[in-house]
């Protein structure tokens, strides 16, 4: 059991970040938290953090361990649920990550649904954007638009995620021309973190990147929008975010016949995780609900 604290506490201070975090959500104090993972560190004789900044940062042997440690968490607790004696019961945790955008769009009432329909799931709900293997992250069900693919993962693409590339009309009435795609170098342009700098166009040309000019880069759309609404420059988001600041007029669509490199919506899962009714039903939910 001390083994368990330990790793518990190794994997929630990787993924909050700091110590003191990780001991709120623990329910116990950051000299707790830190003694454990100061122990887990001795008894493998390695280090797992960069403690040099005041976020802790995973080395490379501890990005290594923390994937080790998530599946070892989770098999203890299908064992402790009952879930490998019998995989088929529908109880048990669910841990889920989805962009915030596809929670607020329908998924967050689907799973409060499905947590009416079986009251002896618990789930864990991650709002992120980021890529990355469900299988190493410990998540048994991931939806984005991650492009890459994983040996031991199950993956459905959905369908495309429409996006669209606006500004606020006051801002266009001062701003220089914007008649092709690569006018949008003399542009600010307002950024989600995870599009990075080069934007991808396609036209009667072919495809077209553009290497913009970032002036605000963030993870939060709602303020990219705001940002776009005051003025601040173009700005590229799902359209879902920017629909209310379309019909009001606080946004105009820019350079319309040369359309966004669609991105896909596909939703994951670990094929060990297949087994498990409770995961292979959420998912199977979620996929419907997506297709729709």
């Amino acid at each position: 059991m001390d083994m368990l604290l330990k790793l518990k506490a190794f994997v929630v201070t990787a993924d909050t970040g700091n110590f003191s975090a990780a001991a709120r959500t623990l329910h116990t104090s950051p000299s707790v938290i830190m003694k454990r993972v100061d122990e887990l560190e001795w008894d493998f004789k390695t280090t797992f953090f960069d403690r040099s900044t005041r976020r802790l940062t995973l080395t490379d042997t501890g990005q290594s361990y923390l994937t080790h440690a998530r599946q070892l968490l989770r098999s203890y607790s299908d064992m402790a649920s009952g879930a490998i004696l019998n995989p088929g019961s529908i109880e048990g945790p669910i841990r889920v990550k989805a962009p915030a955008v596809l929670i607020r769009q329908g998924l967050g009432d689907l799973f409060i649904r499905y947590r009416a329909e079986n009251p002896l799931v618990q789930l864990e709900i991650i709002a992120s954007d980021r890529g990355g293997n469900p299988a190493e992250e410990g998540f048994d069900i991931s939806v984005g638009m991650d492009q890459m693919a994983y040996s031991d993962v199950i993956e459905q693409v959905i369908r495309p995620f429409p996006r669209l590339l606006c500004a606020a009309p006051a801002y266009l009435d001062r701003c220089d021309s914007l008649l092709h795609p690569r006018d949008l170098i003399h542009h600010p342009c307002l950024t989600f973190f995870l599009a990075g700098s080069i934007w991808g166009f396609n036209s009667s040309e072919g495809r077209i990147e553009v290497d913009v000019r970032p002036v605000l880069i963030t993870n939060d759309e709602g303020y990219l929008c705001a940002a776009a609404r005051d003025g601040h420059g173009i700005v590229q988001l799902a359209l879902p975010i920017v629909a209310d600041a379309l019909q009001a007029g606080e946004l105009v669509p820019v350079l319309e016949e040369f359309s966004l490199v669609e991105r896909w919506v596909k939703i994951m899962m670990p094929t060990a995780r297949l087994e498990l009714t409770r995961v292979k039903l959420l998912f199977d939910k979620m996929a419907m609900h997506l297709t729709a």
